[in-house]
């Protein structure tokens, strides 16, 4: 019976989880750890992670009143709750029983796509809000470093100069560690996931 047929007839049987579909038709080689139950947890770790830095930058807009430091952080928070609202729809999307028609390929590659697709663009987007954080960071740092209000500093180029080193150093690291960051939390269940469809299509 092929994987297919398996995924069809799961619909009488009491254990519809695709973990054990996957599990049992040991489509990379081995029984191994369903990758979307994996993928699934790390979007709720992604999600954890976007409310606890939420948190993180509500405190610092209202603990410190310094006009242009709330405002980049105001804008760095919006993108980081769209971020979590859109691992929250990931999540949801995915679906360890099959609750709708189509195949078990069909299924994969949905999610693989999606998946995909939404790290990709977390990714570029970021990269409009990774020189607004860095800004908001770096004048924060100047105001509390220096105990100056934030006047004194927009009127030394120096600073300015500096603020755009920063800016330009900055931007392509968190934008390097983000991506190593994706990677590391989906990039080998999304593999796996792949080969998968793989097998899959082979069998056909």
């Amino acid at each position: 019976m092929s994987a297919e047929q398996i995924w069809s007839d799961m619909g009488n049987d009491k254990d519809n989880d695709l973990s054990s579909l996957i599990k049992g038709a040991r489509l990379s080689g081995r029984p191994s750890k369903n990758p979307l139950q994996k993928i699934k947890q790390g979007l709720l770790m992604n999600i954890g992670w976007g409310i606890f830095i939420s948190i993180g930058y509500l405190a610092v807009i209202f603990y410190f009143p310094v006009w242009i430091v709330q405002l980049c952080m105001s804008v760095v928070l919006m993108f980081t709750i769209w971020a979590v609202y859109t691992a929250w729809i990931q999540y949801k999307k995915i679906q360890l029983s099959q609750t709708a028609a189509g195949t078990l390929l069909e299924e994969m590659r949905n999610h693989l796509d999606s998946v995909t697709g939404w790290m990709q663009t977390q990714q570029r987007v970021a990269l409009f809000i990774y020189p607004v954080s860095a800004a908001g960071g770096f004048f924060l740092g100047a105001v509390l470093g220096s105990g100056k209000p934030l006047e004194y500093f927009l009127g030394k180029p120096f600073f300015i100069i500096m603020l755009v080193v920063c800016v330009v150093v900055l931007v392509p690291v968190c934008y390097y560690v983000a991506r190593w960051l994706f990677n590391y939390s989906f990039g080998k269940y999304l593999r796996a996931l792949k080969q998968n469809i793989t097998a899959l299509e082979e069998e056909k």
